[in-house]
């Protein structure tokens, strides 16, 4: 089994314009054609507006993979909000060639948002604000024929950029203080920890019911394996302290590939893995391959000036599973 994670880099308008997406397809398609995968986990997918349809739809996408092994797979797409489809832009979309027997978005259902009170505010908040993230973690129960079903999960965690606060920017939208990007940026961070915080509790919800679960979580993560957000997510027994939670541990795979080999985003000249794939140990014990597709990653920042490119700037990551094992 080939499973593979990909950025999209927005792809898709707000409306349909197959014309204008000509571009973005030549520079695309090949890549996910390149990935050969069974189960493929888009991020950064645009969802369009359909007249007459409440919700949005993915005609972008559907042309995208339109006379490719992808347009017959089933489908898990996320949603801005529960029962309100999927949002403009940044929606998640999971494709399988086996079938997907159980889908849906988790917000905050395991964990409770945290409170807070940014003191550089204008006007200042009388109360603590709930601190909730605007993307929705996906996940899916697929049939990959084994006993047991594939628990996977694909984020799309909040970058570490400092988040907005209310009131503390000019006019030319820098900001009024160091002040104020400082809580600005403890803010992002406490999104994307939040984010995963709520991930590893469903984790463990599944390890709760069978310790021998078949986990996956892929995507873009914004954040580097050193990070505190991938060593929650991993739970390592140096971490927690508790061998006995050993069998609870999530691998992240593409450790296993030398420093340049996993990079995923190169930023001014500086390659970062940012994109992940972890897995439970039942998982693990069956990856026999892992590859970074980053032989012609450009830079975002530099590379960014180049009306022209039409690609991503975040490269696919691939492993390989023998199910028979």
């Amino acid at each position: 089994m080939r499973l593979a994670t990909f950025n999209m880099e927005s792809y898709g308008f707000d409306r349909f314009e197959p014309e204008a997406l000509e571009h973005r397809l030549e520079a695309l398609r090949p890549k996910i054609l390149e990935l050969k995968a069974d189960i493929l986990c888009l991020q950064e997918v645009n969802a369009q507006k359909i007249r007459g349809q409440r919700k949005r739809q993915f005609p972008a996408l559907d042309h995208l993979l339109k006379d490719t092994p992808y347009q017959d797979f089933y489908r898990a797409t996320s949603e801005r909000e529960p029962g309100l489809g999927p949002g403009n832009k940044h929606n998640l979309v999971i494709l399988s060639r086996y079938p997907i027997s159980k889908s849906g978005c988790l917000f905050q259902h395991h964990a409770d948002p945290p409170y807070w009170r940014p003191r550089t505010a204008e006007p200042t908040y009388d109360e603590p604000q709930d601190i909730v993230f605007e993307r929705p973690i996906l996940m899916a129960e697929i049939d990959i024929g084994t006993p047991k079903p594939l628990h996977l999960f694909t984020v799309h965690l909040r970058a570490p950029i400092a988040a907005m606060i209310r009131g503390a920017k000019l006019p030319d939208r820098s900001w009024k203080s160091i002040s104020a990007w400082a809580e600005g940026y403890q803010l992002s961070v406490l999104k994307q920890t939040a984010q995963a915080l709520e991930l590893r509790l469903a984790v463990e919800t599944l390890f709760d019911a069978d310790e021998k679960a078949q986990i996956i979580l892929t995507g873009d993560f914004n954040a580097t394996g050193e990070t505190g957000t991938l060593r929650l997510l991993r739970a390592d027994p140096d971490d927690t302290g508790s061998p006995a939670f050993m069998s609870r541990r999530l691998f992240q795979l593409d450790r296993s590939l030398p420093q340049e080999e996993r990079q995923t985003v190169i930023h001014r000249g500086r390659g970062q893995a940012l994109d992940h794939i972890l897995a439970s140990a039942t998982m693990t014990d069956r990856t026999i391959a892992m590859k970074v597709f980053n032989h012609d990653l450009p830079d975002e920042v530099y590379d960014a000036e180049d009306t022209d490119y039409a690609g991503s700037f975040h490269a696919a990551m691939l492993a390989e599973f023998d199910l028979e094992v």
